[in-house]
C-alpha cells in the first residue's frame, strides 16, 4: 500500500499482467487500451483494477495519458475492494463516479462493436448481390462464396438489452443527483455500486470477445470475396470511365471506395489492410493532423511504413496488367488512397490530372511510378542512399559487416525487385518528406489538409518542369556539358577530349509541397551519366526558381565531383576553388569597396559560412537577373560566374553593351578562338586522312559555337 507517481507514457500495467492491487486515481488520467479498436480514458477518483477478479489479468493496457498520481491498495480477494471503498467515505462517491463512467464507456464499445457486425454482414451482403451484377455486365461468370451466403448478423449482446445495462446509463445520466445525495447517504450504496459494477463488467467483457470474435473470423472468412469484389469492381469501373470519356460527356466519374479498389489491386493481407485503415481512419479524426507531438509522430510513421510497402506490392501487380484501375493510377502518381481523406474537389482534380497524364517525349521528367518502372526494367541504377551509397556499394558493405554473404550479394546484384526495394526504402522514402517541406509533419497520403493552393496552380507536370529546365539551358547553355574522351585507333589518335550534354532526370515525388534537391550528379562513379533530382508533383513555390536551385546544386557538385580532392585548391583552377578563395579572402579582396564587402559579410553570415549556399543564391541571381541586364553581383562573383557559367550567344548578345560585362566578353571570346583554332587544326588532320568526321568531334564544334 502506498503512493505511485507515474510519468506520460508510462505503462502502469500490462495486458497480461496479474490484478494484485486496487490504485485510487488522485491525479492525472490512465488510458485503458486494447491497441488496437478500444480505448477509454480513466478519470480522476477511478478504482484500477475494481472491475477484475483478484488474481485475474487486466486483458487491456493501462498508460498514463498525463503525469499522475495514484494510492495502491493490496488485493487478493472481494473483501480487499470493499475494504478500500470504506477506508475513503469523503471520496467514496466520486470513486462510484468515475467507475461508472468508465463501466458506460464500456457498453458504448459493445453496443458499437455489435452494429459494426450488423453493418459488416449487411454491406457484405449488398457487396456480393453487386458482385454478381457486376460480372454480368463484364460477361464473366461469378464465383460462389458460401462464406458471405450463409453469413449471419450477429446475435445482440444479452446485456445492451437487460436491466443492468438500463441501470448504468441511469447511474450515468443522474449521475450529479446521486453524486451529491445518494451515494454520501450511506458508504453501503458506494459498495453496493461498485460491487455490482463489477459483476456488469465482466458479463460485458465477456460478451465483448464474442462480438469481437465474430467480427474477425467474418472478415477473415470473407476476405477473398472482398478481394475479387473490389478487382472486377475497378475493372467494370475503368470500362465506365473509359466509355463516358469517349461519348465526350465532360462529366468526371465519382471515386468511391478508393482504398478498398487499392488494397485489392496490391493483393493486400487482411490484417495489413485493416492496420492501415485504421491508422488513417486514426489519422482523419486527429484534431491537428500537423501536430508534432508522440502520439501523432508514431501515427505518421506507421502510415508511412505501411504505405511504401502497399506502394511496392502495387508496383509490381502492376506490372503484369496492361491496364490498371484509375484509382490505383492515381495512388502511383499523387499518394492518393481515399477521397474522404483528399476531398472531393481534390479528388475531382486528381482524377483529372491522372486521365491526362503525358509522360516527357524524352523521359527525363518521370513520375515515382514511371522512375522505378525503369529501375525495374534494366534502364537505369539506383538512386545512392543518404549515406552516399550506390546499389554496388551498399551490398559489398552488407558482406563487410556480414549482413550477407558474398554468394547472397551477387544474386542481389541484378535482382530488379531488390533494386526496386532499396529505391523505395532509401531514396524515395526520404526525398518525399524533405521536398515536402517539413520531414516532422509529413504524412505520404494525399490529404486535403496539406494543400494551400489550388491545385490547378500547383501542378507540376513533366512539360512544366522541362520546360522549367530548358529554360536554364538556353541561359547557361554549359550547365549539363562535361567533358569526356573518346579513342580513334584507325586514325591513330589515342585521346580526343570533348564536351557532351547528359541531361538530369528530374523525378517527380508524390506529395504536395515547396522543395526541390538535387539528388546525386551522377550515377556510380562514370562521370558520363544523368543526375538525379528530385521535387514535388504539387509544387507550392516558384517552379522556375526551384529549378535554377537545383542547377546551381548541380553545378557546385559537379566540379566537386571533377576536382576530387582538388575541388578547393587554387592552384587547379576550378569553379568550387576559385568561388571558395573569393569568400575566404574577401576582406583583403582590392576589386571589392568596403561597402561590397560589407554586404559580402553580412550574406555570408546569412548563408551560415556555407560557401555552397552562397554560391546557390548567387547562381539564382545570375540566371534570374543579370541575364536580363539587371547588375545583382558585385565584380568579382560575376567574374567566376560568367567564366564557368558562361551566358548562351543570345545572352552575350544582348548584354554586349553592358560595360560590366564587356571586358568579361572579350576574355572569353579569346579563349574560345584558341580553342576553336586548335580544334580546326585537329579537325583538318583527320579529314587528311578520312572523308567526315566523327560525330564526337562534329559534337565538339557545335559546342564551341554555343
Amino acid at each position: 500500500m502506498g503512493k505511485i507517481v507515474v510519468s506520460k507514457g508510462q505503462v502502469l500495467h500490462g495486458r497480461d499482467d496479474s490484478v494484485s492491487t486496487l490504485e485510487i486515481l488522485l491525479k492525472g488520467s490512465i488510458s485503458i487500451t486494447d491497441g488496437e479498436d478500444i480505448t477509454l480514458q480513466a478519470e480522476q477518483g477511478t478504482i484500477l483494477g475494481a472491475f477484475h477478479p483478484a488474481g485475474s489479468s487486466y486483458g487491456y493496457d493501462y498508460t498514463a495519458s498525463e503525469d499522475s498520481i495514484l494510492f495502491a491498495y493490496d488485493y487478493s480477494c472481494e473483501d480487499d475492494l470493499v475494504s478500500t471503498i470504506k477506508a475513503n467515505p469523503a471520496i467514496a462517491p466520486v470513486m462510484v463516479s468515475a467507475n461508472m463512467n468508465v463501466l458506460n464507456g464500456f457498453l458504448d464499445i459493445l453496443s458499437s462493436f455489435y452494429e459494426d457486425g450488423c453493418a459488416l454482414c449487411l454491406n457484405l451482403k449488398a457487396d456480393y448481390e453487386e458482385y454478381r451484377n457486376i460480372c454480368a455486365k463484364l460477361m464473366v461468370s461469378p464465383e460462389s462464396y458460401d462464406s458471405v451466403v450463409s453469413l449471419a448478423a450477429p446475435e445482440q449482446p444479452k446485456m445492451l438489452s437487460s436491466w443492468q445495462s438500463a441501470l448504468c446509463r441511469a447511474c450515468l445520466e443522474q449521475d450529479e443527483f446521486l453524486r451529491k445525495s445518494y451515494y454520501p447517504a450511506d458508504i453501503t450504496f458506494c459498495v453496493s455500486r461498485l460491487m455490482h459494477g463489477a459483476l456488469v463488467m465482466q458479463a460485458i467483457q465477456q460478451q465483448l470477445e464474442q462480438i469481437t470474435a465474430y467480427l474477425l473470423n467474418t472478415k477473415e472468412s470473407t476476405d477473398a470475396f472482398v478481394k475479387e469484389y473490389y478487382t472486377q469492381k475497378a475493372k467494370l469501373d475503368h470500362a465506365e470511365r473509359q466509355e463516358a470519356t469517349e461519348a465526350g460527356s465532360g462529366k468526371l466519374p465519382a471515386i468511391r471506395n478508393a482504398l478498398n479498389t487499392i488494397l485489392a489491386f496490391a493483393g493486400i493481407d487482411r490484417e495489413m489492410s485493416e492496420a492501415f485503415k485504421k491508422d488513417l481512419k486514426s489519422f482523419m479524426q486527429a484534431p491537428n493532423q500537423k501536430e508534432k507531438s508522440a502520439e501523432m509522430r508514431q501515427l505518421r510513421h506507421s502510415i508511412a511504413e505501411k504505405f511504401y510497402f502497399i506502394y511496392e506490392e502495387a508496383f509490381y501487380k502492376s506490372r503484369e496488367l496492361a491496364e490498371i484501375p484509375i484509382e490505383v493510377k492515381m495512388f502511383f502518381l499523387f499518394g492518393f488512397v481515399d477521397e474522404e481523406l483528399a476531398g472531393t474537389a481534390n479528388t475531382a482534380a486528381l482524377y483529372k490530372y491522372a486521365l491526362l497524364w503525358e509522360n516527357d517525349p524524352d523521359d527525363r521528367v518521370v513520375s515515382v511510378y514511371d522512375w522505378l518502372g525503369k529501375i525495374y526494367n534494366g534502364e537505369v541504377l539506383p538512386s545512392k542512399n543518404q549515406m552516399d551509397t550506390d546499389w554496388p556499394d551498399y551490398l559489398k558493405e552488407q558482406v563487410r559487416v556480414s549482413s550477407m554473404t558474398q554468394e547472397q550479394a551477387d544474386a542481389l546484384l541484378d535482382d530488379r525487385r531488390a533494386m526496386v526495394h532499396f529505391e523505395l526504402e532509401n531514396m524515395i522514402a526520404s526525398a518525399n518528406p524533405i521536398t515536402h517541406g517539413s520531414i516532422y509533419s509529413f504524412v505520404p497520403v494525399f490529404y486535403a489538409g496539406t494543400v494551400v493552393k489550388p491545385l490547378e496552380s500547383s501542378f507540376a507536370s513533366p512539360q512544366r518542369v522541362r520546360e522549367a529546365v530548358d529554360r536554364v539551358r538556353d541561359i547557361d547553355f554549359g550547365c549539363f556539358y562535361r567533358q569526356t574522351f573518346v579513342s580513334y585507333p584507325e586514325l591513330q589518335i589515342n585521346r580526343f577530349d570533348y564536351n557532351v550534354e547528359i541531361l538530369p532526370y528530374v523525378i517527380l515525388m508524390p506529395n504536395y509541397g515547396n522543395r526541390g534537391i538535387m539528388w546525386q550528379e551522377i550515377e556510380g562513379r562514370r562521370r558520363a551519366t544523368p543526375a538525379h533530382m528530385v521535387m514535388s508533383i504539387f509544387h507550392t513555390a516558384e517552379l522556375d526558381e526551384t529549378i535554377v536551385k537545383m542547377c546551381a546544386q548541380f553545378r557546385w557538385e559537379m566540379c566537386r565531383r571533377i576536382q576530387g580532392v582538388y575541388y578547393n585548391d587554387v592552384t587547379e583552377p576550378s569553379l568550387t576553388a576559385e568561388y571558395g578563395s573569393y569568400l575566404q579572402f574577401y576582406r583583403k579582396n582590392r576589386e571589392l569597396s568596403s561597402e561590397k564587402k560589407e554586404s559580402l559579410k553580412l550574406f555570408l553570415q546569412k548563408q551560415r559560412n556555407n560557401y555552397k549556399n552562397v554560391f546557390v543564391a548567387e547562381y539564382e541571381m545570375y540566371i534570374n537577373n543579370e541575364s536580363s541586364g539587371l547588375p545583382r553581383l558585385n565584380k568579382v562573383a560575376r567574374d567566376i560566374l560568367f567564366r564557368y557559367c558562361t551566358f548562351s550567344a543570345k545572352y552575350r548578345e544582348m548584354l554586349a553593351a553592358k560595360p560590366q560585362y564587356q571586358p568579361l566578353m572579350e576574355r572569353w571570346s579569346i579563349r574560345q578562338e584558341a580553342k576553336r583554332r586548335s580544334l580546326d587544326v585537329f579537325t583538318r588532320k583527320i579529314l587528311s586522312t578520312t572523308d567526315s568526321l566523327p560525330p564526337e568531334v562534329q559534337s565538339e564544334l557545335t559546342f564551341l559555337s554555343l
